[in-house]
């Protein structure tokens, strides 16, 4: 007989070597022995630790990462889960999609955050992302015209094989389901949900789940919906707990940027801001390894984020990108909260990587300006690097 102990009263001992990360920046590698509702034991160089579970970020089994098949269909919903669709239907207020690793799927359409129907490539991805920024009462059914999205508003009733059933401007009406390339539903109250957790698998794919448990081997995920599956071990990246507790720079846009238009050599396309990588377009260099996850910055620009108070501490890696050439360049780091300076430093290149760790409660407003040391110098751009916020 088979036992399972779900993860609301303990996983059991299982030894399962993991690399774990903590909210506060710390990265454990061990093995992971047992996990209950609030908190995990890590066997880490010959010692167990026990650590809350709302203190970690993520487990993680591996960094292989296949991305999402980008001709496929894709479901986003409200608590995080994304998922391709070998095929898809809507009808009575819920979608049912059949998935290639965890088979048929029951989704409540008001989980749903977007549905990506048409295929996705680097000509209409920038456009697609900005589509789904958008805050809308209605819902928005994007269509694809060549290189270029464009949108109605209305409301989705059904989609079939062939169709998508509409009520525009009090019409209803049938869309051949290959016209459009995808749908982002109206924004509204979001169902209460309160996963334990997003599974992310090595396809690039997620699932939230309220529960997990352990059986033979494998991982069994239940979702808010009641439905449960069943998968091995090496089918998981990693699972995310962090679940809204963290927001990284580079998974969000400022609320405003300020760049040094009145400089003579002021140009856009040089001096712009960019999240995940540098002006040359390649990953950032910081301390001789390379990051897709952070912002580069250029001298005279003040990036301004809105917290509204919701945040405890800004951390980050903090220097001079590398890939230089032979400039030699020295700036400065001014961050300020609701216009008082949390944090004042000039860095130069030949500086060691530096750790931010800056306590941001209470803040409102948080303000990042990258400033220059010399009216004459050249390459000053600095990467904060895994610069993140935390709850």
């Amino acid at each position: 007989m088979t036992s399972t102990i779900t993860i609301s009263t303990l996983l059991c001992l299982w030894g399962l070597p993991i690399d774990a990360s903590l909210l506060d920046g710390e990265r454990l590698s061990g093995e992971l022995q047992s996990v209950s509702s609030t908190e995990a034991v890590l066997v880490v160089d010959g010692e167990n630790r026990t650590i809350p579970l709302s203190e970690f970020q993520e487990f993680r089994w591996t960094d292989s990462n296949t991305p999402l098949p980008s001709s496929r269909p894709a479901l986003q919903t409200h608590d995080g889960s994304l998922l391709t669709a070998e095929s898809l239907t809507a009808a009575k207020q819920e979608f049912t999609l059949t998935n290639s690793r965890l088979g048929e799927l029951i989704i409540p359409k008001a989980s749903v955050s977007n549905l990506r129907l048409g295929p996705l490539d680097s000509t209409v991805a920038a456009a697609w992302e900005a589509f789904l920024s958008r805050e809308s009462q209605d819902d928005l059914i994007v269509i694809r015209k060549g290189d270029a999205l464009d949108h109605v508003a209305g409301v989705v009733s059904t989609i079939s094989d062939d169709s998508i059933g509409l009520l525009l401007d009090g019409r209803a009406i049938d869309l051949p389901r290959s016209r459009v390339f995808g749908i982002i539903y109206a924004s509204s109250e979001v169902p209460a949900s309160s996963p334990l957790c997003v599974v992310e698998f090595t396809d690039s794919q997620r699932l939230a789940a309220v529960d997990m448990a352990f059986a033979d081997d494998k991982l069994s995920l239940t979702t808010s919906e009641g439905q449960v599956f069943s998968l091995a071990t090496d089918a998981i990246k990693r699972i995310d707990f962090s679940l809204g507790k963290i927001m990284y720079l580079s998974q969000t846009e400022p609320a405003s940027v300020k760049y040094p238009t009145d400089h003579p050599l002021y140009l856009e396309a040089v001096w712009k801001y960019r999240r995940g990588q540098n002006s040359r377009g390649a990953s950032l260099q910081l301390g001789g390894r390379q990051y897709d996850n952070g912002i580069w910055v250029h001298s005279g620009t003040v990036l301004r984020y809105r917290l509204g108070r919701q945040y405890r501490r800004f951390q980050s890696l903090m220097g001079i990108d590398e890939d230089l050439g032979d400039c030699a360049p020295q700036l400065g780091l001014v961050i300020r909260g609701d216009g008082r300076v949390l944090y004042e430093q000039d860095v130069k290149r030949t500086d060691e990587v530096r750790e931010l760790d800056l306590d941001v409660s209470d803040v409102r407003e948080l303000e990042i300006e990258v400033t220059s040391t010399d009216p004459n110098g050249i390459c000053e751009h600095l990467d904060l690097v895994e610069a993140r916020l935390i709850k």
